[in-house]
């Protein structure tokens, strides 16, 4: 009976230890969430300065329009894009560690800057690849134009989009070991 058990404690802590039981910080999995008041005139440096940055990805969207950027549309691949509407002069995001075993995660949103005015913002980390952003400026609501810019997506390169009176960018950046999908919508 005793070895019996042995074998059932061996398999419980091999199943455990397989798939993730024993995570040794029990908070890494949960997301968390990035909210800092801006102005137009601070660059990237400036807004992550007093940012901790404790998961492996972040999606970082700095709003220095001065109007809501209302969430219109979304295209989920691998994952959900993670954040809604953005406030007017806040740099918004999420943090987190990606889909678990896989660390990956592929989306893309769609936001109204103001009617007829749209931005698109996709970030990709692959299973099998490497890391993409994606940013456009197709002026529809809904889902059709964010799966268009995720679908031309191709690499990590910074992207630019000017849609007058709308300007966005586009970059991957690195700080406190987290990988950043940084945008920049003006």
């Amino acid at each position: 009976m005793k070895s019996l058990t042995r074998i059932f404690v061996a398999l419980l802590l091999v199943v455990g230890i397989t798939f993730g039981g024993f995570h040794s910080n029990a908070h890494a999995a949960s997301p968390l969430p990035v909210n800092v008041n801006i102005d137009a005139n601070k660059t990237f440096d400036q807004i992550v300065n007093g940012i901790r940055f404790d998961r492996k990805y972040t999606v970082l969207v700095a709003n220095k329009t001065g109007k809501t950027l209302q969430r219109v549309g979304a295209y989920n691949d691998s994952s959900n894009w993670p954040l809604g509407d953005i406030d007017p002069n806040t740099a918004t995001g999420q943090q987190f560690d990606g889909i678990p075993i896989t660390n990956s995660f592929s989306f893309a949103s769609n936001y109204r800057v103001e009617p007829g005015k749209n931005v698109q913002l996709a970030a990709t980390f692959p299973t099998i690849g490497r890391r993409k952003i994606g940013l456009g400026g197709i002026n529809q609501d809904g889902s059709t134009p964010a799966k268009q810019v995720w679908d031309n997506t191709n690499d990590a390169n910074d992207k630019a989009v000017n849609n007058p009176p709308v300007e966005g960018r586009a970059s991957i950046q690195q700080k406190d070991g987290s990988i950043i999908w940084y945008y920049e919508v003006k």
